[in-house]
């Protein structure tokens, strides 16, 4: 999903946008020459923004007269930043939208910090923002998503990862991420809470059909359009949707290639041949249908709860266009 394809979503949202990536760059201005540095590589690197449009989105939908958005479109940019960068040295991922990582630039012990001050920076943001209800939010999030990440761990390189670890994992680093981002239109809009649960299950649900596809990704695309190695997940010892499925209807074949590949170690690149038997065995049993199938009904449930929500009309067709768009996207 390049930048360019989403400009006709942002294209209302484009100046609010902008004062978001103004905002970004002078909190990560410092007068300490390293955190200048690793600014510099993060700032340099600006991902899609999808977040951060869909906080702004939604506080239009709401008809939000204030910077309020553009403020707390910056907290989720920065949160959901600084997982990036603590995931990085966790997966001891080596290349993030075709770059270098932090980590692998400076090391660990430099990133960790980096990505706590993102962090740090990031509930300064919210609590200059004084509404106690988005603090809740945050701390939901934030505690969601370390939690996630605790359970993604517990699980790594282990054949007996179950559906349920899975789906929680999901839930917790990204579903929930998404979430708060497009409730935050609701609650700086003053709307009521049955309004702000709505844009929260479409933001869920988003973010549900979002890691799916990410997770069929893995699977399908070229390391040219993800930025990083294919099979990545894999590699470092994560057991996704596809491969879960994989593992239930061809147990015997598949258990031994995965174990195969864990054993050479996350720096040893997958073997052709242990590569092209996982695509055959894929393609074989039919083990990526569910994953695209739950992402549709990911994608649908979040129209279906957008279209109950009265706002702006504009800004509303583009919120109920966009879940079908995400289902198209190929990195």
């Amino acid at each position: 999903m390049a930048r360019v394809d989403l400009l006709r979503y942002f294209l209302p949202v484009a100046p609010k946008l902008a004062q978001v990536e103004t905002e970004l760059l002078r909190i990560l201005e410092s007068d300490v020459p390293i955190v200048r540095k690793l600014s510099a590589h993060v700032g340099g690197g600006k991902g899609k923004r999808l977040r951060p449009a869909l906080v702004l989105l939604c506080s239009r939908l709401c008809r939000v007269a204030s910077d309020e958005d553009v403020r707390f479109a910056v907290v989720f940019e920065l949160v959901h930043t600084a997982t990036l960068v603590h995931d990085d040295v966790i997966d001891h991922a080596e290349t993030r939208r075709a770059k270098p990582t932090l980590n692998a630039l400076w090391g660990n012990t430099l990133t960790v910090l980096f990505g706590d001050l993102l962090y740090l920076h990031s509930m300064s943001s919210a609590i200059a923002g004084r509404s106690f209800r988005m603090l809740e939010i945050m701390a939901e999030v934030t505690t969601r998503m370390i939690e996630g990440e605790l359970i993604q761990n517990s699980v790594l390189f282990n054949l007996d990862t179950t559906r349920k670890e899975y789906f929680e994992i999901q839930e917790r680093k990204t579903a929930l991420l998404f979430a708060g981002c497009t409730e935050t239109g609701g609650v700086i809009g003053a709307r009521t809470p049955e309004d702000c649960a709505v844009l929260h299950t479409y933001g869920l649900e988003i973010g549900r059909a979002f890691q799916l596809v990410d997770d069929l990704l893995d699977y399908t695309a070229t390391s040219e359009e993800l930025g990083k190695p294919v099979f990545s997940d894999l590699r470092e010892g994560k057991l996704t949707l596809p491969l879960l499925t994989l593992l239930e209807r061809a147990p015997g074949a598949t258990r031994p290639i995965i174990q195969r590949i864990w054993d050479a170690g996350e720096a040893t690149p997958i073997r052709p041949e242990d590569e092209q038997a996982l695509r055959d065995l894929l393609a074989r049993h039919d083990a990526l249908a569910e994953t695209r199938e739950l992402a549709r009904k990911a994608a649908a449930a979040a129209t279906a709860a957008m279209a109950s929500l009265d706002g702006d009309p504009d800004t509303r067709a583009l919120l109920l266009d966009i879940p079908e768009f995400l289902l198209s996207r190929s990195s």
